[in-house]
């Protein structure tokens, strides 16, 4: 059986879908967290063997390291069995992350502002612009699916990284209150991913962090 050591901050953002993905899998695994401006991951990042871009997340499976965070979730979503049941549905999957990217992009900036009322309005700015065909998307796609999951009729790595970018506005240190008043089935979604899903147990019990 393969060993798993996942290198990542002490917080959510990137590093939380693949932490997920070993809850749903009951998969054992070591979970390394550093302060974001801490000297032990100043000292660790010049260390090419562990962290070949000198970023996190990076995974090491049995010694062989994975070092961008999509192609983490790809490998352990393949692995433990969360990437669709056919090629149908992994590529409505990929679909999702590659909407990841363009949020990422897209709220960036805000989420960089430090003051809290300009951060707030580019935030409501973006998702009424920007962001809105994507909103859309996934209210489409969950109306298709029945409002359950997103992709089949089984939770998925699509699931994983849509419930953990509504987290990031529902309930973290950066989030802003009404933020999807627009989309109540999303808010619905994300309530049900919380409270009757695989996922629940983890979320009532991981760790809490403001990000």
């Amino acid at each position: 059986m393969p060993t798993y050591k996942f290198f990542y901050y002490d917080g959510r953002a990137r590093g939380e879908p693949t932490r997920m993905l070993f809850a749903l899998a009951n998969q054992k695994f070591e979970d390394v967290r550093f302060q974001v401006e801490g000297e032990e991951w100043k000292k660790a990042k010049s260390d090419k063997k562990r962290f070949p871009f000198s970023a996190i997340p990076v995974l090491d499976v049995s010694g062989r390291l994975i070092a961008q965070s999509r192609a983490i979730y790809r490998y352990l979503a393949r692995e433990f069995g969360f990437y669709g049941s056919n090629n149908w549905e992994s590529t409505e999957i990929d679909e999702f992350l590659g909407i990841m990217s363009d949020f990422e992009t897209a709220i960036g900036p805000a989420y960089l502002e430090k003051d809290a009322a300009k951060r707030t309005a580019d935030l409501l700015k973006s998702r009424d612009t920007t962001l809105k065909p994507f909103f859309e998307f996934f209210v489409e796609k969950l109306q298709k699916g029945g409002g359950k999951y997103f992709v089949g009729n089984k939770i998925s790595l699509a699931d994983l990284v849509v419930f953990n970018l509504l987290d990031a506005f529902l309930d973290s240190a950066l989030k802003v209150d009404g933020y999807l008043d627009p989309y109540p089935l999303l808010v619905k979604y994300y309530q049900s991913i919380k409270s009757d899903s695989p996922l629940s147990s983890y979320l009532k019990t991981r760790k809490v962090t403001p990000l």
